[in-house]
């Protein structure tokens, strides 16, 4: 057995160091493969990152397969009958992201899978009521630090699935919809594993993230979220005023709200919220309108995020300006603002604004900028130290393109 060999092992006996794996890097390097080395310590060095900091942005945009490996992902092998390798299968440098048919098919392999990989995440398609035993019984779920049930869970199987003491190192859920219902969400939110959530992503077609909302507001010893996705969910205000003051979310790092009606109401309500440990806030598609957009330019919150979407929110050239004037920005590494109506105006606005001087991405694309636009943000003396400038979409001439090329160089794309 080689060194490198050897390495291997010891990560798979102990898939949480990342020092072995760092080693590891250094015995690829050692027998010339230099690029998989560099491949390794990147996604160690990324999973320590937010999804905001330059060097993450600056990876992800212009050197794609340090971040995800596409080089390799074909080279890697057929899985059994069942499963599949995610579509980004890797997790700090080595492959450890599966998705599973069902959870007989994961149960199945199961020891053959984790003699080979460092798996960590797990994504199910359907967990059924007689499966669900057998998948918390599996030893190897101990390993687990993501699982996702694609299609959701009834009540029973949730019960059953999640109630396992085995779930030593789980930290993020996500489930889906279809067959979730109210009695889904009760066992999600009071089952064994619970408390040790770090991040929890939700979607409920029938009852909506309403149910999950009213079951966090009772517990009396909830986790310390992270992070909470209900996106896709039919979240109102009359939910969302207790939701962000319960202790559940006293440690809110990431709140994702996109794809919900929400309006105005709803966006003061969370602009309102005391979230002192936010950092990115999702608002995608939830039509926020005039008062929702100078609620968020106000909100008290606002100076420590770090990440701001408000993208698909059809929003007109006067949000733009609220928003840039706002001294709350000043902290934005992210601002996306793609399928809007921003404009000339809207451009002109972030580009003159000295707030947004620490941005590193602005998705401007699909907004009805054309030329003049495109120029202030030539001109502009404040975006110094953008990574990613997206302007797809727009009403952007040849000579003006041409101009942005020359200011932004690769960072643009249009």
């Amino acid at each position: 057995m080689t060194d490198r060999e050897a390495l291997y092992r010891a990560i798979l006996a102990d898939p949480d160091d990342n020092t072995l794996r760092l080693i590891y890097a250094d015995a690829l390097e050692e027998e010339s493969d230099t690029r998989r080395a560099a491949f390794v310590r990147t996604q160690v060095e990324l999973a320590n990152l937010p999804e905001y900091d330059p060097g993450w942005i600056r990876t992800r945009y212009h050197n794609r397969e340090k971040m995800f490996g596409t080089r390799w992902i074909a080279e890697l092998p057929a899985l059994p009958d069942g499963l599949q390798w995610a579509r980004e299968p890797f997790r700090r440098g080595l492959p450890a992201s599966i998705h599973s048919r069902d959870a007989t098919a994961f149960v199945d392999h199961a020891d053959e899978l984790f003699a080979q990989f460092p798996i960590e995440s797990v994504e199910l398609s359907v967990a059924r009521l007689p499966e669900a035993g057998r998948f918390a019984c599996c030893e190897w779920v101990s390993r687990l630090v993501r699982l996702s049930i694609a299609q959701g869970l009834s009540g029973h199987s949730a019960r059953r699935l999640l109630d396992s003491p085995d779930y030593e190192r789980l930290r993020e859920l996500h489930i889906g919809a279809g067959l979730s219902t109210e009695a889904s969400a009760g066992s999600i939110v009071q089952s064994q594993v619970f408390k040790q959530l770090t991040s929890l992503s939700y979607r409920g077609d029938r009852t909506g993230g309403c149910v999950v909302a009213v079951h966090l507001l009772r517990l009396a010893d909830p986790p310390r979220l992270k992070t909470l996705d209900l996106s896709g969910n039919r979240m109102t205000a009359v939910i969302l005023h207790p939701l962000l003051a319960a202790p559940a979310l006293s440690a809110l790092e990431t709140l994702d709200l996109s794809d919900n009606n929400l309006r105005a109401e709803a966006v003061v309500a969370v602009a309102s919220a005391k979230m002192p440990h936010l950092r990115t806030l999702r608002l995608v598609r939830t039509q926020p309108e005039d008062e929702g957009i100078r609620a968020l330019a106000a909100a008290a919150f606002l100076g420590e995020v770090r990440s701001l979407s408000l993208g698909g929110n059809n929003l007109p050239p006067e949000a733009a300006v609220v928003l840039a004037q706002s001294p709350g920005v000043a902290n934005l590494r992210v601002l996306e603002w793609r399928d809007n109506r921003a404009g000339d105006a809207g451009a002109a606005a972030v580009a003159g604004c000295p707030h947004l001087r620490n941005l590193v991405h602005l998705d401007l694309s699909s907004n009805l900028i054309e030329d003049y636009g495109a120029d202030a943000l030539v001109a502009s003396p404040h975006l110094t130290g953008l990574i990613y400038l997206d302007l797809h979409g727009n009403v952007i001439s040849p000579p003006a393109a041409a101009r942005l090329k020359r200011r932004f160089g690769d960072r643009v794309f249009l």
